[in-house]
C-alpha cells in the first residue's frame, strides 16, 4: 500500500482556496531547533504560516528555553523523567522504576494537560496538530483527545517501540504509552507517517489510514558525475546521528583491514553530526564537520564520491528499521551522489530502494560484502554512475522534493483533511 504526498491534489487545491486554519502544535521538538526534526517544524511553519500557528513545547532544557522561532508565539511546558531509574536490576528493580517514573511524571503531564487546554480556550485554534516524538508528548495527548472539542491531527517520526526503550522505561510503562499511543492515533481525523512500513502496520496493528509525509530539500546545483576531489582521495559522507552501531562498526572496520585505501586511493570518511563516538587501532582517516545546517550539509556530502547510509541488522532494533526511515536520505539525495545502502531485507530503505536504486546494496555485516559494495561505485563505470544519477533524481522528484514537504504539509492542515489511501 503506497501513498505519496499529492495524491490528493483536490484537497489541496480547496485548502489553498480557503483561510488557514487557525492550528496549535503540539510537540517534544521545537519549530527551528538544531537537529532532524527541528528542521521539519520549521518548514512546517513556514508551509502554513507562523502568524496561523501557537506551539505548545514540551521543554526538555530546563536551564534555558530558546525561541527559536520569534515570529512563532510558543508557550513552555517542563519535560523531565524520560529515563527510566533502577536501583536494583530485576522485577524489583522494574517495580521500583515504574513507581517512581509514576510519581515524577504524573505532576508534568498534568500540569502541561492544564496549560494546553488554556491555549485552546484563548487561542482558539481550529486543529490540534500533536507530533507524537516522546513519552510525554503521547501522554499529554490521549488525556487531552478525551476532552478537546476540535479536530486532532497527528504526525509520527518514530515508533513507540523506538522512542521509549531508548529512555529504558520500565515495562508497565512502556504498556501504558504503548497504549496511550494507539488511543492518540485511533482519535485522529488525519495521520501522517514517515514511510510506506509505518503505514502499512498502522493500518494492520491499529486500524486508522495515514499517509506518508517525508522533509524535502532543493538539490545540489552542479554536482558532476563524479566529485570535484582529487582521484588519489575516496570521499565517503555520512550525516545525521549513529543509530546504527553495528553497521558502523563493521563499515569502519572492514576499512581497517583494507588500511584505507581502497583501488589506490586514500579513503576519507566525511562525517557531520552533533556528536560521533568510534573506537579506533589502527591509523584512520576521519573528516569530522560536527554539525551544519541542513543547505551546509547537503553542500558538503556533494563534494563526497558517495555517501552512506546504514540501517541496523540487530534483531532488538528490528522494529527500527522496519518502521523508521532515516531523514537524512532527504539530504542525501539532495546532494546528488550515489549512496551505498546497508540494511537487512526486511528494512524499510529496502523497499525504497527497490523502486528507486540509488546505489549499491549491502545485505550483511561481513567485511567481504561491505568492501565489495565499496568497490561497486569505485570501479563503476560513466554509464552506471549516470544511471544512478538519473535514478537520484526521479526519487527526488517523486518522493523527497520540497514542494512534495509543502504539499503534504498542505494536506496535513487542508481545512477537510483525509488519510485516506488512494
Amino acid at each position: 500500500m503506497t501513498i505519496v504526498a499529492e495524491s490528493q491534489p483536490d484537497i489541496i487545491e480547496k485548502s489553498a482556496q480557503a483561510a488557514p486554519l487557525r492550528v496549535l502544535l503540539v510537540a517534544g521538538t521545537s519549530p527551528g531547533e538544531p537537529g532532524v526534526g527541528g528542521v521539519i517544524l520549521r518548514d512546517l511553519v513556514s508551509t502554513h504560516g507562523a502568524e496561523n500557528m501557537h506551539a505548545c513545547w514540551l521543554n526538555p532544557n530546563r536551564d534555558k528555553q530558546p525561541h527559536y522561532i520569534p515570529e512563532l508565539a510558543t508557550t513552555f511546558f517542563e519535560r523531565r523523567y524520560e529515563t527510566g531509574w533502577r536501583p536494583i536490576s530485576g522485577p524489583v528493580g522494574e517495580l521500583i522504576s515504574c513507581v517512581a517514573t509514576k510519581t515524577l511524571r504524573r505532576p508534568l503531564v498534568n500540569r502541561a494537560v492544564q496549560g494546553v487546554q488554556q491555549q485552546v480556550a484563548q487561542f482558539k485554534p481550529d486543529v490540534v496538530l500533536c507530533v507524537l516524538e516522546s513519552g510525554m508528548a503521547v501522554q499529554v495527548m490521549a488525556r487531552l483527545v478525551k476532552s478537546l472539542t476540535i479536530p486532532v491531527r497527528t504526525i509520527v517520526w518514530d515508533d513507540v517501540d523506538t522512542f521509549c526503550p531508548d529512555g529504558n522505561l520500565d515495562h508497565w510503562t512502556r504498556i501504558t504509552i504503548a497504549k496511550d499511543f494507539k488511543t492518540v492515533l485511533q482519535a485522529s481525523e488525519c495521520v501522517a507517517v514517515i514511510c510506506e512500513n509505518m503505514q502499512a502496520a498502522y493500518q494492520r496493528d491499529y486500524g486508522i489510514d495515514s499517509f506518508v509525509l517525508r522533509h524535502g530539500m532543493p538539490q545540489v546545483e552542479g554536482a558532476s558525475s563524479r566529485s570535484q576531489k582529487g582521484d588519489d582521495v575516496l570521499r565517503i559522507g555520512f550525516a545525521g546521528s549513529i543509530t546504527t552501531p553495528d553497521c558502523i562498526r563493521s563499515f569502519i572496520s572492514t576499512l581497517d583491514g583494507l588500511g584505507w585505501n581502497i583501488a589506490g586511493r586514500k579513503v576519507c570518511l566525511r562525517m557531520l553530526g552533533a556528536r560521533f563516538q568510534l573506537g579506533t587501532l589502527s591509523k584512520q582517516w576521519i573528516e569530522y564537520l560536527g554539525w551544519r545546517d541542513v543547505s551546509e550539509t547537503r553542500d558538503l556530502l556533494g563534494e563526497c564520491d558517495l555517501l552512506y547510509l546504514p540501517q541496523s541488522f540487530e534483531p532488538k532494533l528490528r522494529h527500527l528499521s522496519e518502521l523508521s526511515f532515516p531523514t537524512k536520505l532527504s539530504t542525501y539525495v539532495a546532494a546528488r551522489r550515489p549512496i551505498l545502502l546497508q540494511a537487512p531485507e526486511y528494512a524499510s530503505l529496502r523497499e525504497f530502494w527497490a523502486r528507486y536504486p540509488l546505489g549499491p546494496v549491502i545485505e550483511s555485516l561481513d567485511a567481504k560484502d561491505v568492501q565489495s559494495g565499496i568497490e561497486a561505485i569505485v570501479h563503476c563505470d560513466d554509464a552506471q554512475q549516470a544511471n544512478w544519477l538519473q535514478t537520484i533524481a526521479k526519487a527526488h522528484e517523486e518522493a523527497l522534493s520540497e514542494d512534495l514537504f509543502r504539499q503534504g504539509v498542505n494536506r496535513l492542515l487542508a481545512p477537510q483533511a483525509s488519510s485516506r489511501t488512494s
